[in-house]
């Protein structure tokens, strides 16, 4: 056969096959337009179509018995008309409504299933009669194309055969496992669930309390299947109704939990406990309600039913942590802080109000939220006086009985402590849901309503507990506009329309209007005598679940536009607090600005600044009298002067002559003579208590007798209380290597063991604390330092003046250096007080009390007016002072004397420079001892000599180190400050400041840079 010819293929070149014989050509079964070579424009295309469709039929929305969401997928299958609907496809208009297509669909399923079961037999026809529901079924859009011919039976998915057909093609793919088969009918199965859903053991499943689910009876011996449906079917179906109950066993272990508890941890973790106690009686009474009309043979219906409460047994499961796929050793512990609790709970209402949660859900979380927190939010109004006062802390013991004065000066120490002790324990730890302007101003608030209780008992925001006055959750939209309404001040004629239950009723009018969910039971106390007939009225009803269930009712969808997310609503709930909390603040600050009693704060700081800083006149030259002496000769009077106690005890004819006593102890220069009559230091026993406390009374008094009635009448009582308010005081200090100097009198630091004290009234001490009060006496032993220096440089001039002997007869560069060294430190010291009287202390205290007389003066004027009175800031900060409360008034008093500490290089930043500032000012001082020392003969000539050039070398080094540090000072302030004189410049008063300050100082001290050129 290999060996035959080639086939010749130009014998085929004629052959043709016949058109009968040719194949179909394949075309496509859709069409696309081919668009137009020009732009595109899918918005205008898009409403051309539209206008160019016909218009929907509106009945299509009105289909009540249909869900949304299938409504909107047949619209378009509600056009298509089967081959089957004739008489449909003559009608003028072809269109069905979704309800018609379902119902058609429904109804030619069930002819098939029924012409199916006629081949088989009558009994089967009667059985699926008798189950068939179209709630029960499940139907592929496959069957839903009008294509699908009504005479087929079966489809192509295993679903949608009939249960008992779908079980045996499963059990033939997938055999029974080896343990024994437990079967059960559907009637059966839904007994046991109907118990086990609502947390109780049946006939087949058991509570386990170790794992805290609910299980098989039979779990791993036997197996349990349900009659005509598959395994896994009927795992699904039961595994929903055992997840219900057992989250409802776990709520209602949680809630034994809760009750458990100590009664330290508070009325919020009972009112939780009594929330959910109330949820989990509502659930309960739900499923139970529902359970009575179930079909058992219909359980994917009965599925479908109870995924509801599935979905809100889950959220409440994740607010305590009792998830179903926890196991009970992972359970979270439980943290009984109410705001930890109250937090917990806002926030989950807040997450299921942002993600569109079912309405039931939010309502519940809604419902626990507003149970939960009600009692701790009256706690919080209560704290600062809205709804009620605070209770008083028990009295101790000495104090039982007794009336206690709060401005007496007894035992005022161990009061001070209990007063702070209160400010102290105020509560600060607010849940974070609550608006910030009101975590502003609460804890101030709270301090502001213990302040105005010692301050003014009797004033009208220290009222009883009123009922109307509570923070309660506004949830309906009639209540949240009616709120809106009162926070806007709509007038009362606005409110037609509004809900009787948000509107107040007239005061002639004695009908009482209570919530909807107490009206009922409320209602019979305000009927007349014998009209009630019913049962007694003794008889305990539990309503909780119907409150709750009338709650859920009412409870919006979504809320209203005008608090359109929680914090917004959060913000009108709290709108009330937080303008009481502002009225407070300002109450009492207005209180310390303009009361006429004592408690007038701008004349207790001008005696702190004319006593504490030394700004008075007539007592700037009491004090210099009795602590200072700028005597040009050295002695020590042993008669009895005027400011010591023998010359009280001496008789008045004494005439004997003045002796002056010469000791061995060096001239402690600048020191008046009476601190040394002891020759001891510092001076102890009555004679400088004596003499130092005349000294206030004669500067109060400007030395006049004040002993007519009338004159005292007219000073006010600040200025007359100030005699025992105002006191010298003397401190231990530490002694050690390098800390004994003011044991010294030699030193600068000899008079550091003095200060002045100040005693305000009880209420004030807020204002002038005391760690206010340390920082005037920082500033009080820095101007005894430099009194004490500026004095003892005036003795040199008075023992180098003209009348003088000459120090230095023989050596004349020696006494140029005097005369050079006397004019140096003197204008040193002269600048160094007169910049810190003017500059530091005037420039910044000065301004201080014109701001507080403004404000005093707008303070009294809005008093006078009603609507004044009544405005407040909705932030929480009042405009009619400058300050919100008496704490920021007291921080800017705080602030006032830092900068003043600033301004004399007092501060622990300002180490360097200050210590360099008292360097040189002790370096002045040792030497006026060695002129002093010098003019009483204990030093030679040439001794003296080389001790005041080594001293002035020793000057002019610390005076240059400190003029650098004080450059670089100024350098880093905020910036030059003009050259103007403070008094020249025009407008308000501008403070000085602290940094800003030295930049005078530099200036006033830089004069031709002295301390880099020999003398």
């Amino acid at each position: 056969m290999w060996n035959s010819p080639p086939l010749d293929l130009d014998s085929f070149s004629d052959f043709r096959l016949g058109e009968a014989d040719q194949l179909p050509p394949i075309q496509p079964h859709f069409f696309f337009a081919p668009l137009q070579d020009k732009p595109q424009d899918p918005i205008l295309d898009a409403i051309k179509l539209a206008q160019a469709s016909p218009a929907a039929n509106p009945r299509y929305a009105q289909d009540p018995s249909l869900p949304k969401e299938l409504a909107i997928l047949t619209t378009d299958l509600g056009g298509l008309c089967t081959k089957d609907d004739a008489d449909l496809a003559e009608s003028p208009s072809p269109t069905r409504s979704p309800l018609a297509f379902w119902s058609s669909v429904f109804e030619r399923h069930r002819q098939a299933i029924v012409s199916a079961l006629l081949l088989i037999n009558q009994a089967a026809l009667n059985r699926y009669t008798s189950l068939y529901s179209s709630k029960n079924s499940t139907v592929s859009w496959d069957r839903l194309r009008p294509s699908h011919s009504t005479l087929a039976t079966t489809t192509a998915f295993l679903s949608e055969q009939d249960d008992r057909v779908f079980a045996s093609a499963r059990y033939h793919v997938r055999p029974e496992p080896g343990q024994k088969v437990h079967p059960i009918s559907a009637e059966e199965l839904h007994r046991s669930l109907q118990m086990t859903m609502i947390g109780t053991s049946s006939r087949l499943f058991k509570w386990d309390p170790v794992q805290e689910v609910f299980m098989y009876m039979w779990e791993g011996d036997r197996c349990l299947h349900v009659q005509d449906k598959d395994e896994v079917i009927g795992n699904s179906i039961i595994q929903r109704f055992l997840t219900i109950g057992t989250l409802l066993r776990r709520l209602e272990e949680f809630i034994k939990a809760l009750h458990r508890r100590t009664v330290k941890d508070g009325p919020t973790v009972y009112a939780f406990a009594h929330t959910l106690s109330t949820v989990l009686l509502y659930l309960r009474e739900s499923l139970v309600r529902i359970s009575a009309s179930d079909q058992p043979d219909l359980l994917n219906a009965l599925w479908n039913n109870y995924g509801p409460y599935e979905d809100i047994l889950l959220a409440l499961s994740e607010l305590y942590g009792r998830d179903p796929e926890v196991e009970p050793k992972d359970y979270p512990p439980f943290e009984a802080h109410p705001v930890k609790i109250i937090s917990t709970i806002y926030e989950y209402l807040a997450s299921h109000i942002e993600r569109q949660s079912a309405p039931s859900i939010s309502a519940i979380f809604a419902y626990i939220l507003d149970g939960t927190s009600q009692k701790y939010l009256y706690e919080v109004g209560v704290s600062i006086g809205y709804g009620g006062q605070p209770r008083k802390q028990p009295l101790r013991k000495e104090e039982d009985g007794e009336d206690y004065d709060y401005y007496g000066l007894d035992d005022e120490g161990e009061e001070e402590e209990d007063i702070f002790a209160a400010l102290t324990q105020i509560q600060t730890n607010f849940p974070d849901f609550f608006p910030k302007v009101l975590l502003d101003v609460l804890p101030n608030a709270q301090k502001s309503l213990i302040l105005l209780r010692k301050a003014q008992p009797d004033h009208p925001l220290l009222g009883q507990e009123s009922k109307h006055k509570r923070v309660r959750w506004l949830w309906s939209e009639l209540d949240i506009l009616a709120a809106w309404d009162d926070v806007e001040g709509a007038h009362p004629d606005e409110s037609e329309g509004m809900d009787d239950s948000v509107k107040e009723q007239p005061s002639s009018t004695p009908q009482q209007s209570y919530k909807p969910e107490i009206e009922e039971e409320f209602r019979v106390f305000d009927m007349d005598p014998g009209d009630f007939q019913a049962q007694s009225a003794l008889q305990v009803v539990d309503r909780s679940a119907t409150i709750l269930d009338r709650f859920i009712q009412r409870f919006p969808a979504r809320l209203p536009s005008i608090t359109p997310t929680l914090p917004h609503l959060t913000l009108l709930v709290f709108h009330k607090l937080l303008e009481h909390a502002s009225t407070l603040s300002s109450t009492l600050l207005s209180i310390f600005l303009t009361s006429s009693n004592n408690l007038n704060l701008q004349l207790h700081l001008s005696l702190l600044r004319s006593y504490l800083l030394v700004t008075a006149p007539a007592f700037k030259s009491k004090l210099l009298g009795a602590l200072f002496s700028d005597a040009g000769e050295y002695g020590v009077d042993t008669t009895p002067h005027s400011m010591s106690l023998r010359s009280i005890r001496r008789r008045p004819n004494s005439s004997k002559k003045s002796v002056v006593k010469e000791s061995k102890q060096p001239w402690a220069i600048g020191l008046s003579p009476d601190l040394l009559e002891r020759e001891i230091w510092p001076p102890v026993g009555g004679d400088l208590s004596f003499f130092l406390r005349t000294v206030i009374v004669d500067a109060l008094n400007n030395g006049k007798q004040m002993d007519d009635e009338e004159e005292r009448r007219k000073r006010h009582v600040v200025v007359e209380e100030a005699a025992w308010r105002i006191g010298f005081a003397i401190r231990d200090l530490p002694t050690g290597h390098g800390r004994d100097k003011w044991l010294n009198p030699l030193c600068i630091e000899a008079l550091d063991f003095l200060y002045m004290d100040y005693k305000p009234p009880r209420p004030m001490d807020v204002l002038i604390s005391p760690n206010i009060l340390s920082k005037y006496h920082r500033i009080f032993a820095f101007i005894l330092r430099l009194f004490r220096v500026e004095c003892a440089i005036k003795s040199v001039f008075r023992m180098t003046g003209v009348s003088a002997l000459p120090l230095f007869p023989t050596l004349v560069q020696s006494k140029k250096l005097l005369l050079h060294f006397r004019f140096i430190a003197q204008s040193f010291v002269a600048t160094l007080s007169a910049y810190l009287f003017d500059t530091a202390i005037g420039g910044n205290f000065d301004p201080f009390l014109a701001q507080l007389e403004s404000s005093s003066l707008a303070a009294a004027a809005s008093s006078t007016s009603i609507s004044a009175a009544s405005t407040t800031s909705r932030s929480g900060r009042s405009e009619r002072h400058g300050f919100s409360d008496v704490f920021e008034l007291a921080a800017a008093h705080s602030d006032l004397l830092d900068r003043i500490l600033t301004a004399c290089l007092l501060r622990s930043s300002q180490k360097l420079p200050g210590e360099l500032l008292r360097q040189s000012l002790e370096l002045v001082l040792e030497f006026c001892v060695v002129v002093g020392e010098l003019s009483r003969g204990r030093l030679q000539e040439y001794e003296a000599a080389s001790m005041v050039e080594e001293v002035f070398d020793k000057f002019k080094a610390k005076m240059a180190t400190f003029m650098k540090a004080l450059k670089g000072l100024v350098e880093k302030g905020p910036g030059a400050v003009s050259n103007v004189p403070m008094e020249v410049g025009t407008g308000a008063q501008i403070p000085t400041g602290g940094m800003a300050a030295l930049a005078h100082l530099l200036m006033r001290l830089d004069l031709g840079d002295w301390w880099s050129q020999s003398a």
